[in-house]
């Protein structure tokens, strides 16, 4: 469920990702987002807003596949095996940064090629569009005859230092967001559909304030990715 999640809410935001992925890669270009959104569609059609789209629903169906999954487990080894059942209880933001932290490496290790191809892919249609992900895979892994497929990888540390930052921050901010809302109105428990709403609620929160922290690593996995190619 939480790969098909992750794959279908960035299939969502595709769009947005190619206007964004424009500004930082060619920022002379557009003045601004409603810019970028109004010249990308005037001049290459809105088909334009679906660059990438392989590579999002790829690298995002692993991510949700090997994410939550790790985070859960690393959550109750360190709690259980780690630390000792006292010091885990005083410590309960510490250990949902640390096994958010670790799931965000292991699902990084999926999601970089991905993020390469779909960034060429959005930088440059012309070059990459009908290659497919799999042709794009194979182009950046022939670029360098000594790296090889080692290439896919040039982003490896500016993305994993988004996905630790955002899944960190997201982890912790959703457990204790819920913890919040819970606490004020405890009564939401008890139906099925509003206990969902908190969960959707915390859910927007922590994606949001996640997005915010870790943008600036974003900035430098664009500008690395799209470089490396030129």
């Amino acid at each position: 469920s939480g790969a098909a999640a992750c794959a279908v809410t960035h299939s969502l935001v595709i769009p947005f990702d190619v206007v964004k992925t424009r500004l930082q890669t060619d920022p002379e270009q557009y003045a601004n987002l409603i810019d970028g959104v109004t010249t990308i569609s005037k001049k290459e059609g809105f088909s334009a807003f679906t660059l990438g789209f392989q590579s999002t629903i790829t690298g995002y169906f692993w991510y949700g596949l090997s994410v939550y999954p790790t985070y859960s487990f690393f959550k109750w080894w360190i709690e259980h095996e780690a630390f000792t059942p006292a010091f885990a209880a005083a410590h309960l933001n510490l250990i949902s940064l640390i096994a958010g932290s670790i799931a965000a490496v292991v699902a990084s290790i999926g999601l970089t090629p991905a993020e390469a191809c779909r960034i060429r892919t959005v930088a440059e249609p012309e070059r990459y569009r009908d290659e497919g992900l799999l042709g794009t895979l194979k182009i950046i892994s022939e670029e360098d005859p000594t790296l090889g497929w080692k290439s896919l990888y040039a982003g490896f540390p500016s993305l994993v230092t988004r996905q630790v930052i955002f899944g960190s921050v997201k982890f912790l901010a959703f457990e204790r967001a819920t913890e919040a809302i819970f606490a004020t109105w405890p009564s939401l428990r008890d139906a099925t559909i509003t206990a969902l709403s908190v969960s959707l609620i915390a859910g927007a929160l922590s994606g949001a304030l996640s997005s915010v922290v870790s943008q600036p690593a974003d900035s430098i996995l664009t500008y690395v990715a799209k470089n490396k190619g030129d």
